[in-house]
């Protein structure tokens, strides 16, 4: 016997950052919509955990109530401060101008899945695999691998870096030259956390790469490795090797996990860099966050332009029942948004890291002289900030 289908009017493929915040921009659109996501929520994602500081004024253009309620999460860790350390550790302490935060991607991503499931025209599906999607005519048809059916005029791809909707509606492929790859564990007790700091280590076998250290609650520490994909590939580096080498042999910081305690397994992921323009549309969808390549290339970070990419989805999606338009065309109006706010951001941060980070003694003599100039110190913060 066929199953019913399950209708709606915009399907949303995955419940992380951009997913969610795609459905609450939705939230007082009246329209009918349904949220797919593999698996069962609180659920764990490799990431760094960094929020950037613009993050709260996203949701605050959605609702002031969601602005509110981040603020009142109380897990999380506020950082003002980026501290660089050269492959000569030589360290520059950067002082941003706005505060960011470091939380459990657990924590904040499981956060914003509730005030999503709070939403009374939100229908969610959790431990709910997609497997095709196919667009006919005036709607668009999703199967699952639980054997549900889904039918709705509009799809957003928020699906993660092995995007399913992107591998079916578009032919965008893995570049190594724009793709990084991360590890990262958990550890506990790691000597010498600075207040509100951050730390960046750019150390010279790992170049242009950056090994981390990001504070949370209670003692406790994000650490991780970040390289493109293009480098580990040529030199066959072993990312896990890699940064349990870097633990146990760099002196400075071998000292100071001499006493921590590792407290979840060193796990990786794949992060699309935005340092290339890829279809983030077309005819009845839309792609976000990972699917669409929206990561920092410097900094590896995705979370802030996750955020910002779904809620321009979850607004354009309006404009697209207002106008009763879902073609080709009228969704180039998402990639137009999506592009003005990051693109030059994106490219130009990506020639910073090709530039600078790829020597050391160029990384060496750009901290330097940061130290020695205001006016190179002012210049360096701008260009991270």
């Amino acid at each position: 016997m066929q199953k019913p289908t399950n209708m709606f009017d915009v399907i949303i493929c995955g419940a992380g950052p951009a997913g969610c915040t795609a459905a609450l921009a939705l939230g007082s659109s009246g329209l009918k919509v349904g949220l797919i996501e593999k698996e069962r929520y609180p659920r764990e994602k490799i990431c760094g955990d960094a929020i950037p500081a613009y993050v709260p004024k996203v949701l605050n253009s959605i609702s002031p109530y969601y602005a509110r309620a981040f603020e009142r999460l109380p897990i999380k860790e506020v950082v003002k401060i980026c501290r660089i350390v050269a492959p000569n550790e030589k360290v520059l302490d950067l002082k941003f101008s706005e505060q960011g935060y470091i939380c459990k991607r657990m924590i904040f991503d499981n956060f914003l899945f509730d005030l999503a499931s709070q939403l009374s025209n939100l229908t969610v599906f959790q431990d709910t695999s997609v497997m095709d999607v196919k667009i006919i005519d005036n709607e668009v048809i999703i199967n699952s691998a639980e054997d549900l059916s889904f039918k709705a005029r509009l799809v957003i791809g928020c699906d993660g870096a092995h995007s399913i909707i992107k591998r079916i509606l578009t032919h965008t492929k893995v570049d190594s030259r724009h793709s990084s790859e991360a590890v990262r564990a958990y550890f506990k007790n790691v000597k010498d956390i600075p207040g509100a700091t951050f730390e960046l280590h750019f150390l010279k076998n790992v170049l242009p790469g950056y090994f981390w250290i990001f504070p949370l609650p209670d003692n406790y520490s994000n650490v991780g490795l970040v390289m493109p994909s293009n480098v580990i590939s040529a030199k066959r580096i072993n990312l896990r090797r890699e940064m349990a080498k870097i633990i146990d042999s760099v002196p400075y910081l071998k000292q100071r996990f001499s006493d921590s305690e590792m407290v979840s397994d060193i796990n990786g992921c794949l992060l699309p860099l935005g340092s290339r323009k890829v279809t983030i549309s077309g005819n009845r969808f839309m792609l976000c966050g990972d699917a669409a390549s929206l990561i920092d290339p410097a900094t590896g970070a995705g979370i802030g332009q996750a955020i910002l990419a779904g809620r321009y989805a979850g607004w354009h999606a309006v404009k697209c029942f207002e106008k009763n338009d879902f073609s080709n065309y009228f969704m180039k109006r998402y990639d137009k948004t999506v592009y003005d706010k990051l693109w030059r951001h994106n490219i130009f941060r990506f020639m910073i890291r090709n530039i600078i980070n790829s020597q050391p003694l160029v990384l060496n003599a750009a901290i330097n002289m940061s130290l020695k100039s205001k006016f190179i110190y002012k210049t360096t913060l701008r260009i991270l900030e």
